[in-house]
């Protein structure tokens, strides 16, 4: 049983198996069908859908209906650092790319979830978010500055005033 969390989703976190030809999320069968390296076909109750995916390193970026979405597997060898990273309200560089935008200044009060910058990475662009309610303390890189893999991007801290807590 593996553990993925899907960012910026409702219910992030999901467990996944193999099972035949068929992957088990949670609790529902889906079939997933290779058609190219990047292009698979997802059987839903309903319908097929086709999905485009790109793996890099333990991360997964998605493109399914017109969305986009950054799939991470959590190793569990990994789990305590990234957990006190996330905790700490760190946004971390998925992959080398530069700093298209800022979406918010530093001194703002944000939610958890909420659009603070976009990078892009290989010619694809990603919003990066807040991974808990607090003010946003820090953006360290400036648009059109370039960053590596894991890299904070952002820094929020847990704000008394607005009730966030770490």
């Amino acid at each position: 049983m593996t553990t993925y969390v899907i960012q910026g989703a409702a219910t992030p976190s999901h467990k996944t198996r193999k099972h035949g030809a068929d992957v088990v999320v949670d609790t529902t069968h889906v079939t997933v069908r290779a058609l190219t390296p990047h292009s698979f076909s997802v059987q839903q109750p309903t319908q097929a859908q086709r999905l485009h995916a790109v793996a890099h390193g333990d991360s997964v970026y998605v493109q399914l209906n017109g969305r986009a979405c950054r799939i991470d597997r959590v190793d569990p060898t990994r789990a305590n650092a990234g957990a006190a990273a996330h905790g700490g309200g760190v946004s971390q560089a998925p992959m080398p790319g530069v700093v298209v935008s800022w979406l918010t200044r530093p001194g703002s009060v944000v939610k958890a979830g909420a659009a603070l910058l976009v990078i892009e990475s290989m010619k694809l662009q990603m919003t990066i978010e807040a991974t808990q309610d607090g003010v946003l303390e820090d953006l360290p890189f400036t648009e059109g500055q370039t960053f590596q893999r894991g890299a904070t991007l952002a820094r929020v801290r847990p704000d008394s005033q607005t009730g966030a807590t770490a």
